[in-house]
């Protein structure tokens, strides 16, 4: 039975979408705070058994800052995904989330990660066995 969502949590959620077979995609805007990423990793968790995922990209372009707490909480997100036999990829990670996340001695060994969501896309389809070629004209 699907637990029953606050206001709040349906305002604050992200959507997940089926990017192609066995990948998926979370964008994530705004602010990400400890109670969104909570409500993050249980829904992505939920969405890779519902679509027996093995890849799920992470984009984080449109947050705006990161502190420890969500650092930390953002390489929890990675480590479920791979227990339940899905890779994440973060893919935008920005200047200032990349810096504040060394500044803050976050460990990401064995974490994917790309600034651009064009190659986590390519890194992403590789991992379930597609290659992608550019069509001659």
């Amino acid at each position: 039975m699907a637990k029953q969502r606050t206001k709040e949590e349906v305002e604050i959620a992200v959507p997940i979408g089926l990017l192609w077979e066995k990948m998926l995609i979370v964008p994530v805007v705004g602010i990400l705070d400890s109670r969104r990423t909570q409500i993050l990793m249980e829904d992505m968790l939920e969405s890779i058994q519902l679509h027996k995922a093995k890849v799920l990209i992470l984009d984080v372009l449109g947050v705006a800052a990161v502190d420890s707490a969500v650092a930390n909480h953002i390489i929890k997100i990675t480590k479920a995904t791979k227990l339940m036999g899905c890779e994440c990829i973060i893919s935008g990670i920005s200047p200032a989330i990349s810096e504040t996340m060394v500044s803050l001695g976050i460990e990401i060994e064995g974490v994917e990660t790309t600034s651009a969501l064009s190659d986590a896309l390519e890194l992403a389809f590789s991992r379930v066995g597609y290659h992608i070629v550019k069509k001659e004209n």
